[in-house]
């Protein structure tokens, strides 16, 4: 009876973990920002025609750096992290 009962529980424990486990894998999607999508966000707020886009990678991280030529006429320069998708200060080289 107690060897049934250390089972079960045991069980349980292990059904528990890959719950948890999987859940984990769910809540964290990876949110990494490809260069196609960081474009798209640039044109999303500043409408133009895209001049260059690139990803460079400085200090260990990735960022992409976007030129684009605003419907006015200027030339808006972006930099974007590759890893959190939020556009930096800074753009310029």
């Amino acid at each position: 009876m107690i060897r049934r009962a250390l089972s079960t529980k045991r069980q349980l424990c292990w059904l528990l973990a890959g719950i948890l486990v999987s859940a984990g894998a769910v809540a964290q999607p990876d949110r990494r920002t490809s260069l196609d999508q960081a474009v798209e966000e640039a044109r999303g707020r500043f409408p133009g025609r895209v001049l260059s886009a690139e990803t460079q990678r400085q200090g260990g991280r990735e960022s992409h750096r976007i030129r684009i030529l605003t419907d006015d006429g200027r030339v808006k320069r972006l930099r974007i992290d590759a890893e959190s998708g939020r556009f930096e200060r800074g753009g310029g080289r």
